[in-house]
């Protein structure tokens, strides 16, 4: 009982801080490094972000991309298998995050990338400096979505591509309940940005929107629920699906 009332008290405070700083988020995704693949390994939701994102965006091949909170280093060892990748820097909060994507990237047969610990809303690259900036389930983790965003729009080059995803926010009590009974981990220090303000956010940051989708009707559960779920997804994917879609995709073309 007790575990439990601490995971619901921790779940509240997720949801009432109003500001957070870097080294919360570090030692939140610090905490999770260890068992963060195996815990992903069983969320059919988990992998489409991948999946989804390749399939709606035409990425160049080869490309210099930046993978902004890369986590254990998934999403660049994928789009790298798929030709999309010729060099890349991952970048994220957490050091225990970088030393398993360092390890996953060369399982992969990928070393031509470096890692760099963000610290701070003022990253270490240069105006302009990316083919592809990829953020996947990052921008609702940092406590000021317009000042992130807005370096998302600086080091992307002219011409270039961001991919940004993040979660519905009518999802927030679930995200909360499956922390709280153990289903899924903790979202930690976050907020979900509500979507009129994302797509505000990034047209400021000097983006186009190209391409926005709404996915993932069912995150988890045997394969028949999941397929239901993908037939509803396929014929509602303009009408009920950007109601209650768990995942919001936006495609972006940089600005000259």
């Amino acid at each position: 009982m007790s575990s439990l009332l601490t995971r619901i008290r921790q779940e509240i405070e997720h949801w009432t801080r109003p500001s957070w700083s870097f080294a919360m988020l570090e030692a939140h995704f610090d905490e999770l490094a260890a068992d963060y693949d195996e815990i992903n390994e069983g969320a059919h939701s988990y992998f489409r972000r991948f999946t989804d994102t390749l399939r709606a965006a035409d990425l160049p091949d080869d490309a210099y991309m930046l993978d902004v909170c890369a986590r254990t280093g998934n999403g660049t060892a994928y789009f790298h298998r798929h030709g999309k990748v010729g060099r890349a820097v991952c970048a994220d909060v957490s050091r225990e995050m970088g030393e398993l994507c360092e390890t996953r990237l060369q399982e992969a047969g990928f070393d031509n990338y470096r890692w760099v610990q963000l610290k701070d809303y003022q990253w270490p690259f240069a105006d302009g400096e990316f083919d592809v900036t990829l953020s996947l389930e990052s921008v609702e983790h940092f406590d000021r979505p317009d000042l992130f965003i807005e370096e998302l729009g600086r080091v992307t080059r002219p011409g270039g591509t961001l991919i940004l995803s993040t979660p519905n926010v009518l999802w927030e009590p679930v995200h909360a309940l499956a922390a709280i009974t153990t289903l899924h981990h903790s979202e930690g220090p976050h907020r979900f940005v509500p979507y009129r303000r994302l797509r505000h956010l990034v047209s400021l940051a000097g983006f186009q929107i190209m391409h926005a989708q709404t996915t993932v009707l069912v995150p988890a559960g045997p394969a028949w629920l999941i397929d239901i779920g993908q037939w509803i997804e396929e014929r509602t994917r303009d009408t009920l699906m950007p109601l209650v879609g768990l995942r919001r995709i936006l495609i972006c073309h940089k600005l000259p």
